[in-house]
């Protein structure tokens, strides 16, 4: 563990996270709150997110952790906020792939990796910025505008996964979807 995650939580891997909760040394609502103070402070600034859905990780957060003081079985991330691209289907969210010919979409169903990730606990927090398509080097579009870097705002990440890589770097989420992988 680094300096930062001794004294911010939201700097510490999702592991754990989930071992915190599952030992209630952290409250899955403190940890949601945490990551959404973080996103209200910073976003604006990074522009990582495009899509933050405060009310269902809050009441998703509170299920958690009734689920915790009831003994019921936990998943592997149970409480852990995450962020998703906006390029991977997450019922609600906008889905647009940072393009117009997506402009507004949200579809009604979360993809089968959201839904895994669901099942194992993780909370969606929101969906990330992205280059138009997925198909530049930075992470910029017509539609949401540019991603900064965290360590430097003339800077933007690069690839596909920008925002992904702007939010968890920025303790802004635990963990992300980049594609069909995990990142944290």
């Amino acid at each position: 563990m680094n300096n930062k995650s001794m004294t911010d939580p939201t700097f510490l891997p999702a592991t754990a996270m989930a071992e915190q909760i599952r030992q209630k040394k952290f409250s899955p609502v403190d940890l949601v709150d945490a990551h959404l103070a973080k996103i209200e402070r910073l976003n604006p600034k990074l522009n990582a997110y495009v899509h933050v859905d405060a009310d269902r990780a809050q009441r998703a957060a509170r299920d958690a952790e009734a689920a915790l003081a009831s003994g019921k079985p936990l998943g592997p991330l149970h409480g852990v906020p995450i962020s998703i691209k906006s390029s991977i289907d997450v019922a609600g969210l906008r889905c647009e792939a940072g393009t117009r010919l997506r402009a507004g979409f949200a579809p009604s169903h979360d993809a089968p990796l959201v839904a895994r990730l669901k099942n194992a606990g993780a909370i969606v927090l929101g969906v990330t910025n992205t280059p138009e398509l997925l198909m530049a080097w930075e992470t910029d579009n017509l539609l949401y505008g540019r991603t900064n870097s965290p360590w430097n705002f003339q800077r933007t990440p690069g690839g596909s996964s920008g925002g992904e890589a702007a939010a968890i770097a920025a303790g802004m989420s635990a963990g992300g979807v980049v594609d069909r992988r995990i990142a944290s």
